[in-house]
């Protein structure tokens, strides 16, 4: 059987060396000891709250890394390690330990995580490209009098930009953004001030929505959406120019957009505005009941 053991000063040197042995199947620049390292005793303690490890027996086997559910219960996984000797061992009971409603990790196309995922009964929620391009490739004259650009303001366009987002992403089985998700989100680490954008057609109805992030170490172009009366239009591909502009004036080297690999339409206008393919990885998603 596999227990679950929190992460404490006694066995950090166990989870170091399981850390080392396992391949790095989470999307970010940093690994968890150069974040953790470099931070103040009190930041430490909070951040060994994110780790949980797998032991048999006497031995430690294995770690999983995730983020504290939210206040809905979601938790996203950052890294997720057995040795492969013990796979067979754990069960998608062992999830009840958690407090969370629901688990997703996006994970390395070719990682070998993915027979843990299996084993925890996880199923595949979408097939992803990570596309990249450099800001300085890209060169634009936004001087058409048929669209204008007008940035988000906190306090002000909340219930704007989640009109816009709702209505863009009106999906049977997409939870509806909220005013207070909005609020919440300006309070994340990964929220930048003024990288949020909404474009406009010349009678000054807003028409899409867009934003930069700063996530896993990557600034991230997210929340791309046109109305649906608009697409076919252009205005998708201006916004998108937009962004990578808006990051080259701020001195921003590069730019990343993440698209399902079987959303053709939207690879082929970031692979003619200049993205290339960086990564191929899949989202693995399971509710727990």
């Amino acid at each position: 059987m596999v227990f679950l053991e929190k992460l404490s000063l006694f066995n950090m040197n166990h989870f170091r060396r399981l850390y080392n042995r396992s391949e790095d199947a989470y999307s970010c620049d940093k690994s968890f000891f150069e974040i953790y390292d470099d931070e103040s005793f009190v930041v430490k303690y909070i951040i060994r709250k994110q780790i949980r490890l797998f032991r048999v027996n006497s031995e430690y086997v294995g770690y999983i890394w995730y983020e504290y559910p939210s206040y809905n219960g979601f938790s996203n996984i950052y890294s997720i390690y057995l040795k492969d000797e013990y796979i067979h061992l754990i069960n998608s009971k062992i999830l009840s330990f958690f407090n969370a409603s629901a688990f997703r990790f996006d994970m390395l196309a070719n990682s070998k995580a993915s027979f843990i995922m299996k084993k925890l009964n996880f199923d595949v929620n979408s097939n992803n490209i990570l596309m990249k391009i450099r800001t300085s490739n890209i060169k634009n004259n936004f001087c058409e009098n048929r669209i204008f650009f007008k940035h988000f303001k906190e306090g002000q366009d909340e219930e704007l930009r989640c009109r816009i987002q709702n209505s863009v992403f009106n999906e049977k089985n997409r939870v509806p953004l909220t005013i207070e998700d909005i609020y919440r989100e300006e309070e994340e680490d990964y929220y930048i001030k003024d990288f949020g954008v909404f474009i406009c057609n010349n009678n000054g109805r807003v028409v899409g929505y867009g934003q930069i992030i700063f996530n896993r170490g990557f600034y991230t172009i997210v929340n791309l959406g046109i109305l649906e009366e608009y697409r076919k239009h252009g205005y998708g591909e201006l916004l998108v120019r937009y962004l990578i502009d808006l990051c080259y004036r701020n001195s921003i080297k590069t730019v990343y957009i993440r698209v399902e690999k079987n959303n053709l339409k939207a690879l082929s206008l970031y692979t003619k505005i200049g993205f290339r393919e960086y990564q191929s990885f899949i989202s693995w998603y399971k509710k727990i009941n």
